[in-house]
């Protein structure tokens, strides 16, 4: 099907997953293991759909909040929170690295994981090189390769001709 609004849309890349190498904080540069492979962390848009079933559950949550209540209104959740939960929810793999060993972390890849790392005291540096990149578009907007057109032709190509 196609979308009256053609190619301004991602959605053929919803899916596919934008790998962050991380940076340390320290240094400036791509944090690698003893081996030179670099660390990163890979994570689906924020907009795609695993991200709007966040949004979604995130809504009904405080909807259900807001009837339970006595006057309709509930206090914001921390958004902090919020973001590191999602992010979490977006992340899909990874290989983390020991800043000073330089050891690959053996720590498996789940949201339960990802929630600890980002929500660890001093770990914010870390947290916001996977949320940034999950919520740039344009890491995940895929454009086919065009064919070149003509160009028009100009007065002086027509009288060369």
């Amino acid at each position: 099907m196609t979308n009256k609004f053609g190619s301004l849309t991602a959605t053929a890349a919803a899916a596919e997953t934008f790998r962050v190498e991380i940076i340390d904080a320290v240094t400036d540069v791509v944090l690698r293991d003893k081996s030179g492979k670099a660390a990163y962390i890979e994570v689906l848009a924020a907009d795609g759909d695993v991200g709007r079933a966040f949004d979604k559950e995130q809504r009904a949550v405080m909807f259900r909040k807001a009837r339970k209540s006595r006057n309709g209104l509930v206090e914001d959740d921390d958004q902090l929170e919020q973001n590191i939960a999602k992010c979490a929810r977006l992340t899909k793999a990874w290989h983390l690295v020991d800043p000073v060993t330089r050891e690959p972390l053996e720590v498996p890849c789940n949201e339960a994981n990802a929630i600890e790392l980002y929500s660890a005291p001093n770990m914010g540096w870390l947290f916001m090189q996977p949320w940034g990149a999950a919520n740039n578009a344009a890491n995940f907007i895929k454009r086919s390769a065009t064919s070149s057109t003509t160009s028009p032709s100009t007065p002086s190509a027509a009288a060369a001709s």
